[in-house]
């Protein structure tokens, strides 16, 4: 039943061409207002229609009789209406709106609002796959799920070197650095060890980091058991303990957007087409409807600068505006949490003979938080035997300027208390990039670094905080192309009266076509004095090769380098090269030569110098055991898949680049994936037997960090198939179209071809074919396979009769 309603309140009264429009709907729907209306309380679900607009929406309308009706209010916002007041939630009375208009068509299902423009909801775009903050139940089923395995993978780094002194002997070093996985879908456990000579020639092994990590790719949270490393704000110093870790980890959830991202907001009188472009290239473009629209986080890099925005309607008719943005990863955005809780003993001297466990155990918290898209609140906290410290900061956005970090802290120890002031700022202003920060201690301010340093391997007055500590540095570039300036300042000021001053100018231009030149001047006050005044020449020579020089001169005297390195056109498997000649005290000459391949990377180097020669080899590569093999690859520093194509010699590529071709067991090892993320593996079925079978050859595989997928392409390399022509009594090819079903199995898609061909799969050494055809036709044939592997079998001739 079509009924029509407009809402009034006061004197708020629809635009005049509303009003037209109101007056004809009243006219054609008028004669309907007699019939008797439907019982209240109903639930309607209708297509929603907005100034004669589909909306492509079904929305819930409630009866509530009289012919009024209600709406949730958010979705009444999402149909492009927006409800009076400031209602984002619960049900709203269509007539309470000024100015609404509706027809409802329920033969239909439809509803036809007439809208002024004051109560239009802008159309929004979001340019970000997911922006919104992490779910509060649901966060597991909205993370994108992880492809586990299992598996072993040791990464290495052998180091070979013998060198000649003034004495004239040669002596040789052998060591090796090493990283131990075993990855599982719970978890990986990770062990770093370093072999090294010592004294007497004997092999020494020394343990670096041992830990358990598991993550939880949906709630972007992982723990972390055994050696870990704390962290905290720009003012904390990280500390290494044993014990574990629970934080925040955004890399497990690439999908979504942390960072506050910059949106627009218009209105199109037509269909309009509208683009952002930064730095004159195109960013994100959509297409938005007539009426008011807004396009929520837009994929515009770091820092600040101007966008572009142009809106083009369906006439051709363009508008051109400028949008100041500013992206800073010091800032959340809204509703964002990011954490890091751990605790444990603390862990000194790693990869010494002193590697101890000190007593003791300490915590350390650290809590970031998005109040809203401009502010960020932190918090952060220290404590265990004899000490207690916590500090509250603020970071603030300064208009599109840049943003502003403050924090206060306070600690209290057996030796005292102490504050501390931290204020730092990063500003683009203009061309210019102005970074600075100030911190300040007052008292005796402590920390778990300054409890549990180790005097025998720490110099006791670092230990300490600063008692006042300010760093500036500005980079400017200038008029003239391809030149820049920049400066830096630094002022440090021990517990222990012990001064540091520096200040550094440089200024980069460049020259002579595509060469660069940079001079440089530092100046360095304290323990440690110095004066340093230098330039440098870098000349590309082509694509893949280029020469440098460089002169400085310090308080002990001049020093030359001349430099010249070249690469091959692709890294891997390709080579690269790197020559040095290098003058102060004496002259020294020295070069390396290295080659990367898939089973990992090999280089050479020798020096020579007045009375000296050395030689040196180095291997780094991975041996990993998992999908059913053991290969050798490069390093494995991120995720990585083991593809089984079925067959050897089948090409493999990742992401569109060719990474080689399967070995015998018909498998190859992809490295280089990145972790939680969609990587996409194909294959080339070219290089498969003529016999082989496979369903697709491209998939998308996600391996967590530090570990392996398998990736299987389900190739039967020897199918059992044949191509079957099938004879009629007369000797003739069957017709073209009949339903064939192959010792029983009816698939349903199995036709007889052209030259009545039938193309069979999974046969036996005796086979049945049965042919139907629409008008009750059908035949029946039986015929011997015999499996010639790595060809095709064709049998023809086959009567079916």
């Amino acid at each position: 039943m079509p009924r029509f309603r407009r809402a009034s309140r006061g004197r708020a009264y629809p635009p005049i061409r509303n009003l037209l429009a109101l007056a004809l709907l009243v006219v054609l729907a008028g004669p309907l207002y007699a019939q008797q209306a439907p019982p209240a309380g109903r639930e309607l679900y209708l297509e929603v229609f907005v100034n004669g607009r589909p909306m492509n929406l079904i929305t819930r309308f409630t009866d509530l009789g009289g012919g009024v009706l209600s709406a949730d209010a958010g979705e009444l916002r999402n149909s492009g209406i927006l409800p009076d007041g400031t209602a984002t939630r619960g049900e709203v009375r269509l007539d309470s709106i000024p100015g609404l208009g509706w027809r409802l068509i329920e033969p239909e299902q439809t509803i036809r609002f007439i809208v002024p423009d004051a109560l239009l909801a802008p159309h929004v775009l979001s340019a970000a796959a997911d922006a919104e903050p992490l779910p509060a139940a649901e966060e597991e089923d909205a993370a994108p799920a992880v492809d586990h395995g299992y598996g072993l993978v040791l990464n290495y780094g052998l180091a070979f070197d013998s060198w000649q002194g003034q004495a004239g002997g040669w002596d040789h070093d052998v060591s090796g650095s090493f990283d131990a996985r075993l990855f599982m879908p719970l978890g990986t456990l990770t062990h770093g060890f370093v072999t090294a000579e010592d004294e007497h020639g004997a092999l020494r092994h020394r343990r670096l980091d041992s830990y358990w990590r598991s993550a939880f790719p949906g709630r972007a949270v992982q723990v972390q058991l055994g050696d870990i490393a704390t962290r905290g704000p720009g003012w904390s110093r990280p500390v290494r303990l044993g014990g574990l870790m629970v934080e925040r980890n955004f890399g497990l959830r690439p999908d979504l957007v942390t960072l506050p991202l910059p949106g627009f907001e218009g209105s199109a009188a037509l269909p309009s087409t509208v683009e952002v472009f930064a730095e004159s290239i195109r960013t994100y473009a959509a297409d938005v409807p007539a009426g008011p629209f807004r396009i929520d986080d837009l994929p515009l890099s770091g820092g600040s600068g101007m966008a572009r925005v142009v809106v083009r309607d369906v006439t051709g008719r363009e508008t051109q505006l400028d949008l100041p943005f500013l992206v800073s990863g010091e800032l959340l955005r809204r509703g964002m949490a990011d954490f890091a809780l751990a605790a444990g003993r603390p862990r000194l001297g790693i990869g010494s003979d002193s590697d101890r466990y000190a007593g003791g155990t300490f915590g350390v918290a650290t809590l970031r938080y998005g109040l809203t898209d401009g502010l960020t609140l932190l918090a952060h906290a220290e404590g265990g035997e004899d000490l207690a410290m916590a500090g509250l900061g603020v970071t603030f956005r300064i208009a599109h300027l840049g943003t502003a970090s403050l924090s206060l802290a306070h600690s209290r120890a057996e030796r005292g208390q102490g504050r501390l002031l931290d204020l730092s700022t990063q500003l683009s202003l203009g061309r210019a990039q102005l970074s600075g920060r100030i911190t300040r201690t007052g008292g005796l301010f402590t920390d778990i670094a300054a409890l549990t340093a180790d005097p025998d391997l720490v110099e006791p007055g670092l230990v300490e905080f600063p008692r006042h500590a300010a760093q500036l540095a500005l980079s400017l570039p200038l008029a003239d192309r391809g030149s820049a300036a920049s400066l830096f300042l630094s002022d440090l000021r021990h517990a222990d009266a012990r001064d540091e001053a520096s200040i550094g100018i440089s200024y980069n231009r460049q020259v002579l076509g595509d060469a660069s030149l940079t001079l440089t001047a530092l100046a360095q006050r304290g323990p440690q004095e110095d004066r340093v005044i230098g330039a440098q020449l870098h000349m590309p020579l082509g694509g893949r090769r280029d020469a440098g020089i460089m002169v400085e001169r310090r308080r002990e005297g001049w020093r030359q380098y001349a430099t010249a390195s070249g690469r091959s056109k692709h890294r891997v498997p390709g080579w690269s090269w790197r020559l040095q000649a290098d003058r102060g005290e004496r002259l020294a000459l020295q070069g390396s030569a290295a080659r990367e391949g898939r089973l990992g990377r090999a280089e050479v180097a020798a020096r020579v110098s007045r009375g000296n020669r050395g030689l040196g080899l180095r291997l780094d590569g991975s041996v990993v055991a998992a999908g059913g093999g053991v290969f050798l690859s490069r390093r494995i520093d991120d995720a990585f898949a083991v593809v089984d194509a079925g067959a050897p010699g089948v090409e493999v590529s990742a992401e569109n680049r060719p990474v080689g071709r399967t070995g015998r067991s018909g498998k190859i090892l992809v490295p280089d994936l990145r972790a939680y993320e969609a990587n996409s593996v194909s294959i080339d079925p070219a290089g498969l037997p003529l016999d082989a079978a496979v369903g697709v050859t491209k998939q998308t595989v996600r391996p967590a960090h530090h570990a392996g997928a398998r990736v299987d392409f389900a190739v039967e390399a020897s199918a059992r198939e044949a191509l079957v022509a099938l004879v009629g009594a007369d000797g003739a090819p069957l017709q073209v179209g009949g339903k064939v079903v192959v010792n029983g199995t009816d698939d349903g898609a199995l036709l007889v071809g052209f030259d009545g061909e039938v193309f069979a799969l999974n046969l036996r050494d005796r086979n049945q074919i049965l042919v139907s055809y629409p008008d009750g036709r059908g035949c029946a044939a039986q015929f011997d396979y015999a499996d010639q592997p790595g060809t095709l079998t064709e049998i023809r001739g086959v009567p079916c009769l």
